[in-house]
């Protein structure tokens, strides 16, 4: 893994990444970042097999993006956690700016969109958010929440602490391209109402992370 650990990272832990819902704007294929709306009206359907899939999983910590689809994802797939959710705003998508809404077909004609296409670390949307802003606080993120923390010192030896992080597509690609480094941002795949679990194991000082099987 290519982030070190706190000072408190101990054991080993695994995380369970998970892609809110569907929304019309994923349907209508229409970039979909910092704007807030909810989730298709047929949401519990939808998330039905992946609430079953954690149903009988205990949680160490439960994050959450605080925008609407990702919390509706939660009360959808686990409805009895919703009080104990970490709501966190470094968990959003990317700010596509002006672009927010629009479609591959309405933006192809412009120059700009088809430089960021090809680079986007290197071009942000107008009114955007810059990638290394994005980058910054999805690795802030990993490293206070994912990598330095440890469980309680009572539980017993064997204990995998679980960790569950519903979010976003960019979010869970970014998050798995620095956990994994052989992973590239595009390499995972992820659909909405998705799960994706990777184990850490402590190795020195240093993390070894791998994708395992959900659930």
């Amino acid at each position: 893994m290519g982030v070190e650990s706190g000072k408190r990272g101990t054991g080993t832990r695994e995380i369970v990444f998970i892609r809110h819902g569907t929304t019309s704007w994923n349907v209508e294929k229409r970039y979909l970042g910092h704007t807030d709306i909810g989730l298709l009206p047929d949401a519990e359907r939808e998330l039905a097999p992946l609430r079953e899939s954690i149903r009988g999983i205990t949680w160490d910590a439960l994050y959450c993006s605080d925008l609407l689809r990702c919390r509706q994802t939660v009360e959808g797939i686990a409805p009895i956690l919703a009080g104990q959710v970490r709501y966190d705003p470094r968990l959003r998508e990317i700010d596509f700016g002006q672009w927010e809404g629009m479609s591959y077909n309405e933006l192809k004609g412009n120059p700009l969109y088809r430089n960021w296409i090809d680079a986007p670390q290197d071009v942000t949307p107008p009114g955007g958010e810059p990638w290394q802003a994005f980058a910054a606080r999805i690795d802030s993120f990993v490293k206070e929440c994912l990598v330095s923390v440890s469980p309680e010192e009572h539980i017993e030896e064997n204990y995998v602490p679980a960790i569950a992080v519903v979010t976003h597509g960019g979010v869970i690609r970014y998050a798995m391209s620095r956990l994994i480094p052989e992973l590239g941002f595009w390499d995972t795949q992820v659909i909405p109402g998705q799960a994706i679990k990777v184990r850490l194991e402590k190795s020195g000082n240093r993390w070894v992370s791998s994708r395992v099987s959900f659930p």
